[in-house]
């Protein structure tokens, strides 16, 4: 770090203000640099080259070592023991150097600009005062009369706006909108957003802006928390962002022509014609104000609701049914981004930022699918679930939806399968470190694409409870929250739920049937390629009032020469190492036993006219919209036990526990 901080970087005189060393470096990244230069008169020196980035405020100097994907989190050194973390572009990074030093009350002229940057610190979500707002207009070009309208019309809206900072004819503006009432503390948990806070919104606007310059970008910064180190990561940023872009381009006429849906075709299809339509609808609401902040706040604040309808990469509609948890759409471009580049296409909701603990269960599922005889195999993997995995340094898939893909797909999770079962007695849950880290040393090169898909096509809500709110009448310390419900669906229930009252069952399939679940969501798969168990009471979703009932669903028990798992009993690899005790292990580092684990689902039932309670400890739901899952049970290494819903305590702490989340 010392070393970092002493680059020879001399002051220039104002007239030899330039930015050198750009040799190697993109041409976004010297524009970048230009445009930083152009924008902030205190910064007398950029030096760019392939891994850093150099420049002088006044006589300090700083250091950026620039990370591998350009935009994403690097770190910035400077004088003596200054350290922060930021990412974005270089504006982005030299901005967030002069806010850290404005913050610390460094010595500074007091400019009107200096004025209203110190006001946004001190309160980031009040709205300027009319006084304060005359200061920054009277220094500045006319369009910041129409800022100044727009202001005070986001003011009566009740969205905050707040003027960091104004350079020449461009205003820092951080606009602070309302989470939408519609998005429930759960939804708002699985998405990484507090509820008690606006969304956050850093921009820079100028007159190109207000004329609906095509070459001029928005370029904005999505927080909701923001430290002396810089803006805190926000889980949706990248998605946000992605909406952002693509609304910018559509108010000045350039966005392109909106691509078919990858299987436009059927229910999938309507659905997507659908959800692009309800895109469309909320852009001709926004571009009906006037300015760029009123239709962005409001573009912006209708399309919160409904992150988990559309891909976290292109924002197309999902070609499948939506479930909670904000995903990657299948189509090819998207699917090798996501393989490729990770967080910083996806954001946090990459698996670079699962927790293990899930991350592992969820191996341990798509284990079991890839055991399954090929026409169930064919089934759990259908083409909404079926992974578009690319070769290291490839952008054609390695394999297809086809008999030899699923082939290739058996093979790979067989392999999985094997390293999982090698390292994990020694390693734990970190065994995923050596497929990031070593891969070359992999039995096959595909195994990185593979974890990683399964952690992000997983479209449900999972974690871990903590001990102290488990419950202990469920007999086993692995109990998880599980919400896959999106949020319409969660509202429709609510209904249902108001209207003829609720209760709780389970619902128990085997672990390789998880697999699929947690992607498409339980659903009443009577009389499809899904369905296991025949329909002896009609069709519809099964439950059990009593945890035996849905254990013999789970898998445990020999069906058709397979074992407990749902793998070929041939298959099994009953001499690979056993995973280490759990009794020492803490939650969220936990690992389970495959070969021996029983997997159960806390469901909340609406009672509505149409269930069925053909005996006294099953129940028959044929409509989805009454059915949700609350928690999720892993039984390892031992018997399921003897536990009845009807017991009184019982209902009373799952009633508690669901309502943790599912209050408004």
């Amino acid at each position: 770090t010392a070393q970092l901080c002493r680059v020879s970087v001399g002051r220039a005189s104002p007239s030899g203000r330039r930015s050198a060393g750009m040799s190697g470096v993109g041409a976004k990244v010297q524009a970048d640099a230009d445009k930083a230069l152009r924008l902030y008169k205190d910064v007398s020196r950029i030096t760019v080259d392939d891994e850093c980035l150099f420049f002088c405020v006044e006589d300090l100097e700083f250091t950026a070592v620039l990370p591998e994907v350009y935009g994403q989190q690097c770190d910035v050194y400077g004088p003596g023991d200054f350290e922060i973390s930021c990412s974005g572009t270089i504006v982005d990074i030299v901005s967030t150097v002069l806010r850290r030093f404005d913050f610390d009350a460094m010595d500074a002229p007091a400019t009107p600009a200096s004025k209203a940057a110190r006001h946004s610190s001190a309160a980031s979500d009040d709205v300027l005062s009319e006084c304060d707002m005359s200061e920054v207009v009277e220094g500045s070009t006319k369009c910041f009369e129409e800022l100044r309208k727009e202001v005070e019309e986001l003011d009566r809206r009740g969205i905050g706006c707040s003027i960091g900072a104004v350079l020449k004819n461009e205003a820092r503006v951080t606009l602070s909108i309302p989470v939408p009432g519609e998005i429930t503390r759960y939804t708002a948990e699985a998405w990484g957003l507090d509820r008690e806070k606006p969304l956050r919104v850093s921009l820079s606007v100028n007159q190109a802006h207000y004329a609906r310059g095509t070459s001029e970008r928005l370029d904005v910064v999505f927080f909701q928390e923001k430290t002396t180190s810089g803006f805190e990561k926000l889980d949706a940023a990248v998605q946000l962002s992605n909406i952002a872009a693509g609304f910018w381009r559509h108010i000045c006429g350039i966005a392109s022509a909106d691509p078919p849906p990858d299987g436009a075709c059927g229910e999938a299809g309507c659905g997507a014609l659908r959800l692009r339509e309800k895109k469309a609808e909320f852009c001709r609401c926004a571009m009906q104000s006037h300015g760029v902040l009123l239709p962005f706040a409001k573009y912006m604040q209708a399309r919160l609701p409904c992150l988990h309808e559309y891909c976290v990469i292109c924002d197309e509609p999902l070609v499948f049914p939506p479930l909670l948890r904000p995903t990657v759409c299948t189509r090819t471009l998207c699917s090798y981004s996501a393989r490729t580049f990770g967080e910083a296409v996806t954001g946090e909701f990459s698996g670079q930022n699962a927790n293990l603990e899930v991350w592992d269960l969820l191996v341990s599922m798509a284990i079991c699918a890839g055991q399954m005889p090929a026409d169930r195999m064919e089934a759990l993997f259908d083409v909404a679930n079926f992974p578009l995995l690319f070769p290291p340094g490839s952008t054609q898939p390695a394999f297809v939806r086809d008999a030899a893909g699923f082939k290739r797909l058996r093979a790979l999770l067989a392999a999985l399968a094997r390293h999982r079962a090698r390292r994990v007695a020694s390693s734990g849950v970190y065994w995923f470190n050596e497929v990031f880290s070593r891969s070359e040393d992999l039995e096959d090169s595909l195994l990185p694409a593979a974890v990683g898909w399964i952690w992000d096509s997983n479209r449900s809500y999972m974690v871990a409870l903590a001990e102290e709110t488990r419950i202990s009448a469920l007999s086993t310390p692995y109990q998880y929250l599980l919400l896959s419900a999106p949020p319409e669906m969660e509202e429709r229930f609510q209904a249902l739920k108001t209207q003829h009252g609720s209760d709780f069952c389970f619902h128990g399939s085997a672990p390789a049937n998880w697999h699929s679940i947690l992607r498409l969501g339980l659903r009443n798969a009577s009389g499809t390629s899904l369905m296991t168990a025949g329909q002896a009471h009609g069709p519809g979703i099964y439950l059990g009032r009593q945890s035996h009932v849905s254990a013999a669903y789970s898998g445990r028990a020999l069906v058709d020469g397979f074992g407990p798992i749902g793998g070929r009993r041939s298959d099994r690899h009953h001499d690979a190492p056993k995973a280490p005790s759990l009794d020492r292990e803490v939650t969220g580092q936990r690992v389970h036993d495959p070969d021996s684990m029983a997997m159960l689902a806390i469901c909340e039932v609406a009672k509505v006219p149409t269930l069925k309670q053909p005996t006294s400890h099953i129940w028959v739901c044929p409509d989805e919209a009454a059915v949700v899952t609350r928690f999720f049970l892993v039984y390892s290494r031992q018997a399921v036990p003897s536990i009845d819903m009807g017991c009184k305590d019982l209902r009373a702490q799952l009633v508690s526990l669901t309502e943790r989340w599912t209050s408004t």
